[in-house]
């Protein structure tokens, strides 16, 4: 049975036989991946915290607001620091 080591070796042995442009739109492809894997995360664990503090259905304005109150207080406390 072939390891998951072995087959990397392989996939990288092929990729680097390729021209440099199509290397290059494989590791682009790589990061907008990456990065869409990241958000679709970063989104997950926002509407779980949101769910726990009962504000799923919260509406954008009101999130907004919410967001506006604590950067004003926070701006508050380090002005008179």
């Amino acid at each position: 049975m072939e390891t998951l080591d072995s087959r990397v070796d392989e996939v990288a042995q092929e990729i680097a036989s390729w021209e440099i442009e199509q290397q290059e739109n494989l590791f682009q492809k790589l990061v907008d991946l990456n990065y869409r894997r990241g958000l679709k995360a970063l989104s997950e664990k926002i509407k779980k915290r949101l769910k726990a503090q009962g504000k799923l259905n919260q509406s954008i304005d009101e999130i907004f607001a919410e967001l506006a109150q604590t950067r004003e207080t926070v701006a508050a406390d380090d002005y008179l620091r």
